[in-house]
């Protein structure tokens, strides 16, 4: 649980890390280009990381087919996922250079193919660990890769000066074969369990039927997330408003990687309580789960909301301040993206998937043309406004659904740390409202004293105590 904590935040810390520097380094207009390469590759890792590592997972640790012939076959299926996401990236170039309102991308998208083809066999190595029950292996690979990731840096600013752009996509390149080299060095350093035969093996489209239903809900979570960053670039001008919009998305999504991190921890509890036939027992866990994010998480995109313009004055320059409505609207839609993961995931531990499937088409059908609208005529803030209300619409169909099928998700003391919530923003906004600062080490000063003044309020209060946070912690 730890190590897996450590690398989800490793990965957005050094993602803050880098795009400080990115941000302060190249134009408004460069940097949203680099945002929407990003984007992009993003939505396509859904389809090659999500579904081939889970996959691959739970058939190893099943022990039910032969290991090699597992691996055989999802990396094949791997590869034909790969090849269709590179063609479109290589051969679709000029198309997202039309779509996107910008020649230059051509270019950048044709060398963004290949870093499709170094992630989906990145994944195939951490799946492989997983299934193998090597989560600190693959907690180690998961923490090596965002670090690497820096060197990006050092490469823009000694080699790419002149085409910061390109340099990122090489140093992202760059970072994904040294993880790839890594973990290969440690798999063979232990490749005993690889060597067990067993006679049954897999059918391939049982592994195909495996990889593609595990990833259609997150591609429906990438799509909500990630597809206002490509239409703003594509139909709102000028072209640094999409620059400005990456600023705000960045922070915007650090709730979303918190509630992921938990959600991968914490949730195969609940999985293997109802297995058991334990129900009581996992409405308990999943109680004392939204508890925990409302206590510890929810304050974090809270505070950052009400108080966005002096986080974008202090992380970039007064410039992008023009987007603080934005990410006070993108960091409670995380949040409310966040929480509609981990209520669909509770909702799969108990049964069928047909909830999230349609809430995936829906969302699907409703969320593009929505987007669009808002920002053709309202801009970056009207389409933040769209995602916000989008995601806490389906958010809120969730929790109807899990009260429906798992009972009172929601105690009185979580109501009471929702309440409080609210009073923060208020309380925040209206401090921020007096109080500014440029400067990021006063305003990281600032949060800090805020985040563990409003955990000690709460505490105070009675509303979480000592002992119920070690309960939460058992």
């Amino acid at each position: 649980m730890v190590l897996n904590l450590i690398s989800n935040v490793m990965f957005f810390v050094s993602g803050y890390v880098l795009h400080y520097f990115l941000g302060n380094s190249m134009p408004p207009a460069a940097y949203g280009v680099v945002g929407t390469i990003i984007t992009v590759l993003d939505f396509e890792y859904m389809f090659v990381s999500n579904g081939a590592r889970q996959s691959l997972a739970s058939q190893i640790s099943r022990h039910k087919y032969d290991i090699g012939d597992v691996i055989g076959k999802t990396l094949l299926f791997q590869l034909l996922v790969i090849a269709v996401f590179f063609s479109v990236n290589f051969f679709g170039a000029p198309l997202f250079g039309i779509v996107l309102n910008d020649e230059s991308l051509d270019f950048y998208f044709r060398v963004a193919a290949f870093l499709v083809i170094a992630n989906g066999l990145q994944v195939i190595l951490l799946g492989i660990n997983d299934g193998l029950q090597r989560f600190g292996t693959s907690a180690l690979l998961s923490t090596f890769y965002p670090i690497a990731k820096l060197g990006v840096i050092p490469l823009i600013i000694f080699v790419f000066a002149d085409d910061p752009v390109l340099g990122v996509e090489i140093g992202f390149l760059l970072a994904v074969a040294l993880t790839i080299l890594l973990g290969c060095v440690i798999l063979a350093v232990n490749y005993a369990p690889l060597k067990v035969h067993r006679p049954q093996k897999v059918p391939f489209g049982e592994v195909a039927h495996h990889t593609l239903s595990f990833s259609f809900f997150f591609i429906m979570v990438s799509l909500v997330l990630s597809v206002d960053t490509l239409i703003v670039k594509a139909v709102v001008e000028p072209a640094a408003m999409a620059g400005y919009y990456t600023g705000a998305m960045n922070f915007g999504k650090i709730a979303y990687y918190l509630l992921q991190a938990f959600s991968t921890v914490i949730l195969p509890v609940v999985a293997k309580l109802v297995a058991e036939g334990s129900l009581d027992r996992a409405l308990e866990r999943i109680r004392e789960l939204l508890l925990l994010v409302f206590v510890f998480i929810l304050p974090i995109p809270v505070v950052i909301s009400a108080s966005s313009g002096s986080l974008l004055l202090a992380f970039y320059s007064e410039g992008f301040t023009v987007a603080a409505p934005t990410l006070s609207c993108l960091a409670l839609s995380n949040f409310f993206m966040g929480m509609t993961v981990i209520l669909n995931m509770v909702l799969n531990s108990y049964g069928s998937s047909r909830f999230s499937d349609a809430l995936s088409i829906v969302s699907l059908v409703v969320v593009v043309p929505v987007f669009i609208l808002s920002a053709k005529f309202g801009g970056i803030v009207a389409i933040a406004v769209a995602s916000v209300t989008c995601t806490f619409i389906t958010m809120l169909v969730s929790f109807v659904r899990a009260y429906r099928k798992v009972g009172a998700v929601i105690t009185r003391t979580a109501w009471l740390v929702l309440g409080s919530n609210i009073a923060l923003w208020l309380a925040v906004w209206f401090g921020f409202r007096f109080f500014s600062t440029s400067n990021l080490l006063v305003l990281g000063l600032v949060y800090a004293v805020v985040y563990v003044g409003y955990i000690g309020v709460l505490m105070a209060a009675k509303v979480v105590s000592i002992s119920s946070l070690k309960k939460l912690g058992a």
